[in-house]
């Protein structure tokens, strides 16, 4: 019987394994995984200080750089051959290492989560080799403190990651709950500050700030490091990063989906750069996204779809003051951006530390926010629709496709036939009257951003601002709505105000659009293309 040979091309093996969801250093070195190389900044992080701190939005390798650190502190040399560090470092003294991770699990109720801190002392406990114990969980962390550095005779390392995920599982879901589980973290994290004297390196991590939480009071000297602009590739990935470590992926990438390479690059960046931790620091990709791209061979958007963000969206909508138009371009301060006191109300330093906006531009101590990238924008639209909208939806004919098809060829009439379309499927019952017409605004945004247009409103002039500019590469709208009124009364202000003049040096092709609304029909009663 003839038996066929098995071979890496019969199966399409690629060269590069990525390693997706794999959150330890020694799996991503013994499996020979792709592995980005940070361990210079680390070398350069553990010489120059000693305690850390480092907020990241969630899947940008935070938990992988402190499992970095734990192997670099345990003296695992060998893991670290061929990396930077392995040259840079001279003594590799091996420490005892503390590491507790509140990624795992979910914390629904204070039950939880101190049963998640004793699961992670008892583990911790067990490795090192001493026993616990008291009962109360911020005497047993401070007693495996102290015990740890006693049994061998050094200061110990203490790496904490995702230390806000109690906070932020509960903070808006359940209020009371997050009550009990700050007044638990903030007495379980402090004891750091009174043990200095069997501490020789501590990092903690999280999505959010801490400053103003009061977890960890009285650690003055914990070393805020997000904003600095020499750490800001310390997680994720950089261009220069892309082009060293994956440019035989973006090959096959190509070749698998019969795009070029350059178009492939191109498209890389649309969707996965685009982040900025620092003022000056140069652009960052998301890993998670990247590396799964590589992997499944094709575009989507995979860190959006890999985390639950309604509960953000569907709280943020409820706001009345707040507006998602101008969430592109927003102008924040350093202060704003990482305050603690996360709120709906106000929630720019919400969506920055979240990773839904990042840095654009920098001057002076003032930053320009903005989407990162396309998945993000595409992602954060969709949920925003879906916040609004009918899930039924058997009214709606919107397009996106289409949107996107008559913006790009010019057809003023097919956009709003479209936004028209649209309106059919979105609520209105639950507002009032003087809110409809901002709701009205919103949809038409969101329409435009699910399309993956280019969208501002409100936008400024010398003599007023104009409802709504979309634009492409050819062509710029500008739209003018009224709402209960005429469609005359909207192209007589376009034509008065003479919007146009803003675009007068453009070269691409006018095109101006008046619009009347109904909030009895609540649908477009009628527009007119000029």
């Amino acid at each position: 019987m003839h038996q066929t040979m098995i071979t890496d091309s019969t199966l399409n093996i690629t060269p590069a394994r990525y390693p997706i969801g794999v959150q330890s250093f020694e799996d991503i070195r013994m499996r020979n995984f792709v592995y980005v190389d940070k361990t210079a900044l680390l070398y350069k992080l553990v010489s120059e200080g000693m305690y850390y701190f480092l907020s990241r939005p969630r899947r940008f390798g935070k938990s992988l750089m402190l499992s970095t650190l734990k192997a670099y502190f345990e003296g695992r040399k060998e893991l670290f051959e061929g990396l930077a560090i392995y040259n840079l470092e001279k003594e590799w003294i091996k420490r005892p290492v503390i590491h507790i991770s509140m990624a795992t699990g979910t914390n629904m109720s204070i039950t939880d989560t101190r049963a998640i801190l004793n699961d992670q002392l008892e583990r911790n406990a067990k490795a090192l080799g001493v026993v616990l114990k008291e009962n109360i969980l911020s005497v047993r962390f401070s007693n495996l403190i102290s015990d740890v550095s006693e049994k061998y005779g050094k200061k110990v390392v203490v790496l904490v990651d995702e230390y806000d995920k109690p906070l932020l599982d509960t903070q808006y879901s359940a209020p009371d709950v997050y009550k009990l589980v700050h007044q638990e973290l903030r007495g379980f994290y402090s004891c750091i500050k009174d043990l200095g004297e069997f501490i020789d390196f501590a990092m903690i991590t999280g999505v959010t700030k801490f400053a103003h939480l009061n977890i960890f009071s009285g650690l003055n000297n914990l070393n805020d490091i997000s904003l600095d602009d020499e750490y800001n590739a310390l997680c994720g990935i950089s261009q220069s990063e892309i082009d060293i470590y994956f440019k035989e992926d973006i090959k096959t990438f190509a070749k698998n989906t019969g795009l070029s390479t350059e178009k492939v690059r191109v498209l890389f960046k649309q969707y996965y750069d685009g982040y900025h931790f620092s003022g000056r620091g140069e652009d960052i990709y998301n890993p998670f996204s990247v590396l799964t791209a590589f992997s499944k061979k094709r575009f989507d958007s995979y860190w959006y779809q890999s985390g639950n963000s309604q509960h953000l969206v569907d709280a943020l909508i409820a706001q009345p003051n707040f507006s998602f138009q101008n969430l592109e371009g927003y102008v924040a301060t350093a202060e704003e951006l990482m305050d603690a006191n996360l709120s709906y109300t106000h929630p720019i330093a919400l969506l920055y530390q979240t990773g839904f906006l990042t840095i654009k531009n920098y001057d002076e101590d003032i930053y320009t926010l903005g989407f990162p990238n396309k998945e993000v924008s595409n992602g954060f639209a969709l949920n925003l629709m879906a916040a609004i909208s009918y899930n039924e939806n058997l009214e709606s004919k919107f397009s996106a496709a289409i949107l996107v098809k008559d913006a790009l060829t010019g057809n003023g009439d097919g956009i709003m036939r479209m936004f028209d379309a649209g309106l059919k499927s979105f609520k209105y019952d639950q507002l009032d009257k003087p809110r409809r017409e901002l709701h009205f605004h919103l949809m038409l945004h969101i329409m435009s951003m699910c399309a993956g247009l280019r969208v501002e409103s409100e936008v400024h002039t010398i003599n007023g601002s104009i409802d709504m500019v979309i634009k492409t590469n050819r062509y710029i709208y500008l739209i003018e709505f009224k709402v209960d009124k005429n469609i005359e009364t909207a192209i007589s202000q376009l034509m008065s105000k003479n919007y146009a003049e803003k675009y007068k040096y453009d070269t691409r092709r006018l095109i101006q659009i008046g619009a009347n609304f109904s909030t009895q029909t609540r649908l477009l009663t009628g527009w007119k293309v000029v």
